[in-house]
């Protein structure tokens, strides 16, 4: 399975001049607007998003069909890509955070992990987008799946977005319970985010792992 995870890392590589270009001038951006929650949040996407580029290398070559023909199972296969998933999340909400940190500091800002926040929310955005997307993918290849993940991705901020608007203008008015779940919810933030990230991955996983073992190549 570590193999295959560095065969990934491997095929990444010829992202790293596009990613240094893009650090430097969103870093320039923060430094100039000393707000670094945002382009944060960027960094960590991005780095995400390298785990779709996995996905269409690995169907171009016909990477499945090969690696199925080597002494290792369907199981290291899919569980390769999560993992790899999870390392890159990983790494760009550590490297956000420290970036936000060096950033704050050059500004002589008071507090200086300010912004790291939006590092880790970032992060558990990105899992629980990618526990709905890789079963998708797993089913489909990532070209039949790309409609699917635009609307995973789009729909839930499109809703958000929507219900934002209508409470401000006092078209929809917020049940008190709800507000109530809402306040708890947040206060016990740093619990049950864990929680639904671990299950969603889980149910996420094992769903991905029955489609690849009846997936005829």
């Amino acid at each position: 399975m570590y193999g295959l995870i560095w065969k990934d890392i491997i095929n990444l590589k010829r992202y790293i001049k596009i990613f240094a270009v893009f650090f430097l001038i969103y870093g320039f951006v923060a430094f100039t607007q000393r707000d670094t929650g945002f382009i944060t949040g960027v960094f960590t996407l991005m780095f995400a998003i390298l785990t779709i580029s996995t996905y269409s290398y690995d169907e171009m070559s016909q990477w499945d069909v090969y690696a199925l023909t080597m002494p290792i199972t369907r199981k290291d296969i899919v569980r390769g890509k999560y993992m790899l998933m999870l390392l890159l999340v990983l790494f760009g909400s550590i490297f956000s955070a420290v970036f936000a940190i060096l950033i704050n500091m050059a500004n002589g800002s008071e507090n200086i992990f300010a912004g790291i926040d939006a590092s880790f929310i970032g992060a558990a955005v990105v899992i629980l987008f990618y526990s709905i997307a890789l079963p998708f993918i797993t089913k489909l290849g990532i070209e039949k799946a790309r409609i699917i993940l635009f609307v995973v991705y789009m729909v839930p901020f499109a809703i958000v977005i929507f219900i934002k608007k209508a409470v401000n203008t006092g078209t929809v008015r917020v049940p008190d319970q709800m507000l109530e779940f809402c306040k708890t919810a947040l206060q016990y933030r740093y619990l049950l985010i864990p929680i639904v990230l671990i299950i969603s991955l889980s149910v996420s996983y094992f769903i991905s792992l029955q489609i690849y073992h009846k997936k005829e190549f």
